[in-house]
């Protein structure tokens, strides 16, 4: 087996959302539950594995997320329109320093792409730690 990404485990194990573990079938909703137990739905599904790259890339999201909520300390069904504002401007803060001092384009729409969130730039993100945390944890 090579290794695949998100997309062709969804298709191969019939997910029909692409927002959902295609091993478990549960949502982020259902992973910040504890209550709940997320149990293998799919035992085939194991053999596919997990893509470091696609690992690397939702984990390098994750980082600027939380480093975007900083401010707020809420999520996104509880915030006020002030706390969306103000994580609005944390994020482009973020982005703008990424651009000048790194080169960076961070979580930007792509035409007929998605976002400029890919491999190459969730490696530079982490290559230079120190730079990534004065930047994204840095004033807080």
């Amino acid at each position: 087996m090579t290794m695949i990404d998100g997309k062709v485990c969804n298709a191969a194990t019939n997910t029909s959302s692409t927002s959902r573990c295609f091993i478990c079938g549960a949502t982020s909703k259902d992973f910040n539950d504890l209550s709940k137990n997320n149990v293998v739905k799919c035992p085939e599904a194991l053999e596919f594995g997990i893509s470091n790259l696609h690992a690397k890339i939702r984990l390098f999201e994750s980082v600027l997320h939380l480093a975007y909520k900083l401010p707020v300390k809420k999520y996104r069904e509880r915030r006020t329109p002030e706390e969306k504002l103000l994580e609005e401007q944390r994020k482009g803060e973020i982005q703008e320093r990424f651009r000048t001092e790194t080169g960076l384009l961070i979580d930007m729409p792509k035409h007929n792409f998605g976002n400029t969130n890919d491999g190459n730039t969730s490696r530079r993100f982490f290559d230079d730690t120190e730079l990534t945390a004065e930047i994204t944890f840095g004033l807080y």
